[in-house]
């Protein structure tokens, strides 16, 4: 049986709080609550992946952000984006949803003129951001409310 075909573009960032407040943020009071301080800030980038029939199946958001975990080693932080809340619907995982999201969002960091992506990355996603070429650059650390997380990045 062929795996559907996903396709990403960039959507407005109040389009990613439904699968936000769905998958990783279900202890939220509701989908409206599911933002974040830099949703709607200059430098911001959000990602929907939808599917053949064009059903919404998976967010990401992009920032110019640097962290102070990034290793010192790097370019300076105008070459740096963090990728943030990604999320895809438990329905799609492991079809290539998630893979769609990444490669749009290294793409547009490519286009910004970066040549870093990075995320926290929770635990149950490390084989996924591995497989997808993201390396690991820090240990574990607690996120509180979600679990552990390692930070990962990916030279673009």
């Amino acid at each position: 049986m062929r795996k559907p075909a996903f396709t990403a573009r960039a959507i407005p960032a109040e389009q990613t709080r439904l699968i936000r407040h769905r998958v990783l943020w279900p202890h939220k009071e509701s989908a409206a609550s599911c933002t974040i301080d830099v949703d709607e800030a200059d430098h911001a980038c959000h990602v929907g992946a939808f599917d053949e029939q064009g059903k919404h199946v998976g967010v990401c958001s992009l920032f110019h952000q640097r962290s102070d975990r990034f290793p010192e080693a790097v370019p300076p932080s105008d070459a740096v984006y963090r990728l943030r809340v990604m999320g895809t619907l438990p329905e799609v995982r492991g079809q290539g949803a998630g893979a769609a999201i990444v490669q749009f969002a290294a793409d547009w960091c490519r286009e910004q003129g970066a040549q870093w992506l990075w995320c926290d990355a929770r635990e149950v996603a490390f084989p996924f951001y591995e497989r997808m070429g993201f390396s690991f650059v820090s240990g574990r650390y607690e996120v509180p409310a979600i679990g552990p997380h390692r930070m990962m990045a990916l030279k673009l």
